[in-house]
């Protein structure tokens, strides 16, 4: 009976000792963090107001909402090998970080289109990490045959990479991709919702205040354009569709690209959605 009750306890202690064990891992355990193996991002050498660090995002895989913070508040250094391609000389000038509510990410600019390999370093709980990604910059090209958005022919509108990076206005879009290009994905969102709704198919009919997030792949070398959309029905004034509002947001952009004394983080949110569900 002693030898039963002692087995018995030695089990419960060693089962004790086991967990322990494994959450004091847990706990210790380094974090892991890492780049895509190989980014592609696109020139726009004829507008460079597409070419700036508020366009461009590296995003950090691994970087979450509890952890961003942490991460942006202990700093970050990056190095390109190539700065006639992408220089990293001077923080908020040639790079930036840049945060939305789920992942940190690293905002270049682009100078002229060749290869580079970024490297980042940063420290989170006490630990040093160093990711890696061999970027290669290739010529912009407008991902869309035909792009129609409540009923009119925004196309042209795209023909400049600045396009691809700000937010239209919209409701009823219908999509044709160029060649070697695919819509890649197409999500909703209605601020205070939780997730995203994905939207099969190259047309989208935005439901009432909400935004409708756009992908474009190309199928060759896997460059991705993104396009916002704001609902609203533009039909009855053509003023507030494309084109007019373009000149304007152009030159919102250009004045963010051109920041270069802001001293802190630049900080992207799309409300309180979780954006692991719409891809970066």
């Amino acid at each position: 009976m002693k030898k039963s009750i002692l087995k018995c306890a030695s089990i419960f202690l060693a089962s004790v000792l086991t967990v322990g064990m494994c959450s004091a891992y847990s706990v210790n355990a380094k974090a892991k963090f890492s780049l895509p193996k190989k980014t592609t991002l696109s020139y726009d050498k004829k507008d460079n107001g597409g070419n700036g660090f508020y366009t461009n995002v590296i995003y950090i895989k691994g970087t979450n909402r509890s952890n961003s913070e942490s991460i942006l508040r202990n700093g970050m250094k990056v190095k390109s090998s190539n700065r006639k391609v992408i220089s990293t000389k001077t923080f908020g000038k040639d790079y930036y970080l840049i945060a939305d509510n789920n992942q940190v990410g690293i905002g270049v600019k682009l100078k002229k289109t060749g290869s580079t390999k970024i490297t980042a370093k940063f420290k989170y709980r006490g630990k040093t990490y160093s990711v890696k990604t061999t970027v290669k910059v290739i010529k912009y090209s407008n991902p869309f045959k035909k792009i129609v958005v409540d009923g009119r022919d925004c196309t042209s509108d795209f023909k400049n990479k600045n396009g691809s990076s700000i937010s239209f206005m919209g409701r009823n879009i219908k999509i044709t991709p160029n060649k070697n290009w695919r819509v890649k994905s197409i999500y909703t969102y209605k601020p205070g919702a939780t997730k995203m709704k994905k939207i099969k198919g190259s047309s989208v009919t935005i439901p009432t205040n909400c935004r409708a997030f756009i992908t474009m792949e190309n199928k060759k070398n896997k460059l991705t354009e993104k396009v916002i959309f704001d609902e609203m029905d533009t039909s009855e004034d053509p003023g507030l569709g494309c084109s007019y509002l373009l000149q304007f947001l152009y030159l919102i952009c250009f004045m963010l690209n051109q920041c270069h004394s802001l001293p802190f983080p630049l900080y992207v949110s799309f409300d309180k959605q979780d954006s692991s569900e719409y891809p970066v």
